[in-house]
């Protein structure tokens, strides 16, 4: 029955497609002989030659043609490519470990499916034909089956007179859009009453190959032989053939150049092109000839197939910590990728939905309305149900009515769980902040997974808070290609799938009807109970498990609005991961338990996407570290910037390159350096927006008492003195969770004080300046050497920029005094480095023994130099 539908559906599309193309084929009576299974190799001019083969060519059974899987899943294709029982192909076009393996699954069930006698049809190039003549490049998967094939039948085919077509890459330079070619094809045989079409004459030229001609030794002269085939007549050139014999147009537009990414070469610099092309060369296993060593050198050129392209961008990826989801076609593309150029978003225009902009019913000020995260979070949704929450690209725009039930369909899923700890490993989304929100309605307690650390420390979180199963997506999963030893994975596509639509109408409607049910279904809990557990950075240590309570985290919240002054007209942008002590406060808990709407978007590296959603959504307010706000400042062309007010910075000094850039892209903005610790929750000082001052941390914010001692005696120190940090308050966490490790309080006049191992000094007016950390100060004849202090004239002189920090200093105590390294991207020798720290009047022991020029400054997934590695680096130094 199958194979009697697809002879009538292909006779009826010749029919069709007789109006517009008259078809000559030839060699078909070799086609007569075969049996068995068949494999037909077309070369690919248009989108138009798939069914024009499949219709004029006949086998002894059915021909399944393989389509790509974005043309198979279009709506209207859908029943068509069920009727010709087409074979999907994965989309290689994006970075995806999952396309990879659906591609090797692929060629797995083509060969399986010859072995059972089927006749596949295949384009070898896996693409349209972008030029005048057939390339089949680096391809593999042809070669591939067919030499696991050993038996089949190869038919080669080569079409012409199509290549020009509007359903070619000719005019364009790129694929057209399918959908727009169908609804202009139909426009046109209507406007010619079907029989009064221009015909566009169309040759086919079939050859069955014997097996021994092929040469199968390498995929390289395998694809060579079937390029010299295809183009055996030189190609050829675009064919324009009228739709209308007196309308439209009367000839063709050809000859544009596809630009398939949009980046600057001059800015890349030659260490990062040097590091790809290591890369590409240990990838092929050969040396790249120097007139290969090109920018537009397609990457088929020198012999790596799509797989090949996505394999490199993901390790590209990894290693430079920049995304795309281009996978980009030539050299200089993936030199771009690793200098930052390629974001995920293109460079197209982005327009806010208009739902965002939706005037707030609630004009009262922000405020905190509950004692525990999930009452504020209810309470919040319950007085704004018809304001906007939050939005992203994937989720829209999110009134509170709809983050509530959302919250609450997923927490009943969440209940069932036996474990009272569930991870999150999601970026800054819509979807991280419904899942927190959910776990709390559950009465659960978050574990924020930072995968930034690697497997080894997810695996060590989980083993400590006894994690079972971890909330994430597929998407991440598979870009991240991270697995967590002891926990299983929670997709929250197949937790969403799980919700049917009359249990999903049911809740909603309880949210108009009944909104009161959702107050007395919370969960009970305490203001000291553990609201979520962060890690540690790791920049000093293994990361340490920290409990934050709600009245920790409702408390500094609290302290936030008051540093703010918010108002009812701030939109708020959020982009620092939810497992960053920062993200979690500034940026999920601050906005939506205070009513301030905000927009996400997932990737702090992706400055240009950042700077257009700026432009687009126009919030008030962000929060940042001085790295990712460089990268905003470096992306941003124009006035993009001009909405914001409120620059919130944290995590390490925010230089005067970046107060200069500020004045200059953002006028309408302040920065407001504060100065936090995951185990504070984490603000402790910030600058209030009523009196800010340059250099400073700010005073401590509300409920926080700072105490600043002596080093050794752990005694107070007179006013202005440099000690180290102590604080006390109510958003100071009461230890660190499942550890063995020295308890991080200490007595001092008879009251406990939390230890933070940061130097800082209070001036007369109770501003804090930070003078750096206690573990990067090294004593040499008796003097403390600080190496921020060291670190910061080489920052003001080479600031961070959209690749990193440009300038670290670390060092160690030896046997024989000390050994400090100043590393640097840049060409600084040791005396110009001296130098600089004469003219910032630090002499003495305040020097360097060492200037080591690297490729690049590690950092952690929040932005901050990863000094522990380069501490490691310089002990091993030392070590030798």
């Amino acid at each position: 029955m199958k194979s009697w539908v697809n002879r009538v559906f292909w006779a009826v599309c010749r029919f069709l497609l007789s109006f517009r193309y008259r078809v000559k084929v030839s060699g078909t009576e070799a086609l007569k002989e075969l049996k068995g299974a068949t494999l037909v190799l077309p070369n690919h001019p248009a989108y138009i030659d798939p069914p024009l083969v499949s219709s004029h060519i006949r086998l002894h059974k059915r021909l399944r043609p393989m389509v790509f899987a974005g043309t198979a899943r279009i709506a209207w294709m859908r029943p068509l490519m069920a009727m010709v029982d087409a074979f999907e192909v994965p989309d290689l076009s994006a970075h995806s470990r999952d396309a990879q393996a659906k591609t090797r699954e692929m060629i797995d069930a083509v060969v399986a499916r010859l072995a059972a006698g089927d006749c596949m049809l295949i384009y070898p190039s896996g693409r349209l034909q972008r030029g005048n003549q057939e390339v089949v490049g680096a391809a593999r998967a042809v070669h591939d089956i067919i030499s696991r094939s050993p038996d089949v039948n190869i038919v080669l085919l080569r079409t012409r007179g199509v290549w020009g077509s509007m359903y070619s890459c000719a005019e364009a330079g790129n694929p057209p859009n399918l959908g727009t070619c169908a609804r202009k094809s139909l426009g046109w045989v209507l406007a010619s009453l079907f029989f009064f079409l221009p015909r566009r004459q169309v040759t086919m030229q079939v050859e069955v190959i014997d097996r021994a001609r092929l040469p199968l030794d390498s995929r390289e002269q395998f694809n060579a032989f079937l390029e010299s085939w295809y183009n055996a007549d030189g190609g050829q050139e675009p064919k324009f053939v009228r739709y209308h014999h007196l309308f439209g147009p009367s000839q063709g537009n050809y000859g544009k150049v596809l630009t398939h990414v949009d980046y600057d070469l001059e800015k890349i610099k030659p260490k990062t092109i040097g590091l790809v092309n290591e890369l590409i060369q240990s990838h092929l296993g050969r040396q790249i000839p120097a007139e290969q060593m090109l920018a537009d050198t397609t990457l088929e050129q020198i012999g790596l197939d799509s797989l090949d392209r996505m394999d490199l961008a993901l390790k590209i990826e990894q290693q430079f910590g920049f995304r795309s989801n281009i996978v980009s076609p030539t050299l200089g593309g993936l030199w771009a990728l690793a200098d930052g150029q390629l974001s995920q978003a293109g460079t197209e225009k982005l327009l806010a939905p208009k739902a965002w902009w939706k005037p707030k019913h609630n004009r009262d000020a922000p405020a905190i309305l509950g004692e525990t995260v999930g009452q504020a979070f209810v309470e919040r949704a319950l007085k704004q149900l018809g304001d906007v929450a939050v939005a992203d690209a994937i989720s829209g725009v999110l009134s509170y009515r709809r983050l509530l039930v959302g919250a609450e369909l997923m927490s009943r899923r969440l209940k069932k769980f036996d474990e009272k700890h569930i991870g999150i490993m999601l970026p800054a989304s819509v979807a991280a902040d419904l899942v927190f929100f959910a776990i709390q309605l559950a009465g659960k307690v978050p574990v924020m997974m930072n995968w930034t650390t690697g497997p080894t420390n997810l695996a060590h979180g989980v083993k400590v808070t006894g994690v079972k199963h971890i909330l994430t997506s597929k998407k991440l999963v598979d870009r991240l290609g991270i697995e967590v030893d002891g926990a299983d994975y929670i997709f929250l596509e197949d937790m969403k799938a799980s919700i049917k639509k009359p249990e999903a109408l049911l809740t909603l409607t309880k949210s108009y009807l009944r909104p009161n049910s959702f107050r007395r279904e919370l969960p009970p809990s305490s203001p000291d109970d553990t609201a979520v557990f962060l890690f540690t950075s790791g920049s000093e240590s293994m990361p340490k498990t920290v409990p934050l309570s709600h009245r920790n985290l409702l408390v500094n919240t609290d302290a936030g609005l008051d540093v703010l002054q918010s108002d009812s007209q701030d939109r708020l942008l959020g982009f620092l991961p939810p497992f960053h002590s920062f993200g979690m406060t500034g940026n999920l808990l601050l906005p939506h338990l205070s009513g301030i709407p905000s927009v996400r978007y997932a990737d702090p590296t992706d400055a240009p996407a950042l700077v257009r959603t700026i432009a687009a959504y126009q919030p008030t307010m962000l929060f940042t570290t001085p790295t990712f706000l460089s990268y905003i400042m470096s992306a941003c062309k124009g006035d993009e910037l001009h909405s914001l007010r409120k620059l919130i910075t944290g995590a390490e000094k925010c230089s005067e390159a970046i107060f200069s850039e500020c004045k200059r892209l953002a006028p309408n903005a302040i920065i407001l350096e504060g100065y936090g610790i995951t185990e504070c929750s984490p603000v402790v000082a910030a600058n209030h927006i009523n009196g800010p001052r340059m250099g400073s941390v700010g005073r401590p914010v509300k409920h926080v008492e700072v105490c600043i001692v002596d080093i050794d005696s752990e005694q107070p120190l007179p006013q202005g003195e440099t000690g180290m940090l102590l604080v006390a308050g109510p958003s100071i966490f009461s230890g660190y969770y499942e550890t063995d490790g020295p308890s991080p309080f200490v007595e001092v006049a008879g009251k406990t004080w939390y230890k933070t191992g940061d130097l800082v000094a209070q001036d007369d007016e109770g501003f804090l300046h930070f003078k750096g950390r206690l573990k990067r100060f090294l004593k040499a004849g008796g003097e403390m050497i600080s190496l921020p202090a060291l670190e910061e004239p080489f920052n003001r002189a080479y600031p961070p920029n959209e690749n990193g920090p440009q300038v670290a200093v670390e060092g160690v105590e030896t046997d024989d005094g000390r050994h400090i390294v100043l590393f640097t991207t840049q060409d600084i020798s040791l005396q110009k480095a001296s130098s600089l720290l004469l003219e910032a009047g630090l002499r003495g022991v305040m020097r360097l023994d060492e200037v080591r020029r690297v490729e690049s400054i590690a950092v952690l997934g929040t932005g901050k130099t990863d000094y522990k590695i380069l501490r490691m680096q310089v002990l091993e130094t030392v070590s030798n």
